[in-house]
């Protein structure tokens, strides 16, 4: 019997590299896909809501998700971080709407309120906080960072199909209108318009789309 185990196990694994070697990268993206749907099944009924279609990715990072909402047909891709903090003495409230690709890396963290609209595309790497550590009163000042109570300084509101390039950062207090575009490594600190195009530290606009 374990004769014939072997021989099955040794004939399987001929054949799947074989297959490969024929066609490596749809091997790859079968198996890529199959782990994010497994991952998707082990995660979504930590959420408050989940919609159809959507995906999560491995390498996740799930922190108090019963606050998160993730609309239909998003993808939050490979090692993100989606976070919210209830004991800022707030209710968080993460709403991530329909369509959404969340790119590689990326870090959402609400101790407020975000609104991600429908169709939002970001980069690697990209920061969306509506929280910081303390107020950066002379009180909290000369405590350890990390011993200072989380604080929101306003929500964030992104519009439908509003697109992020890598390493940008969205701060607390600001709302980005529908179809802006934030350039790579952008620190948005105030609000940015619709159709605008924004890029810098601090983001500016440098360009209306019309």
């Amino acid at each position: 019997m374990t004769k014939l185990i072997l021989k099955i196990t040794d004939i399987l694994g001929c054949m799947v590299g074989t297959l490969s070697k024929i066609w490596p990268c749809k091997l790859d993206f079968i198996w890529y896909t199959f782990c994010r749907h497994v991952i998707t099944a082990r995660n979504r009924h930590r959420f408050k809501n989940f919609g159809r279609k959507s995906l999560l990715a491995p390498g996740i990072t799930l922190l108090s998700p019963q606050y998160i909402s993730i609309g239909s047909n998003a993808s939050i891709m490979h090692r993100c971080i989606l976070e919210t903090c209830p004991d800022a003495q707030l209710q968080p409230n993460l709403i991530i709407g329909n369509g959404v690709s969340i790119g590689e890396y990326s870090h959402i963290t609400c101790a407020n309120n975000i609104e991600i609209g429908d169709g939002l595309l970001t980069g690697r790497f990209v920061l969306i906080t509506d929280n910081g550590h303390g107020r950066s009163s002379v009180e909290e000042i000369g405590l350890s960072p990390i011993l200072r109570p989380v604080h929101s300084n306003g929500p964030i509101k992104i519009g439908k199909n509003v697109w992020i390039g890598d390493k940008a950062t969205i701060l607390p207090n600001v709302t980005i209108g529908e179809n802006a575009i934030i350039a790579a490594n952008a620190v948005v600190t105030k609000d940015i318009p619709a159709y605008a195009i924004a890029a810098g530290c601090p983001a500016k606009i440098v360009k209306m789309i019309k």
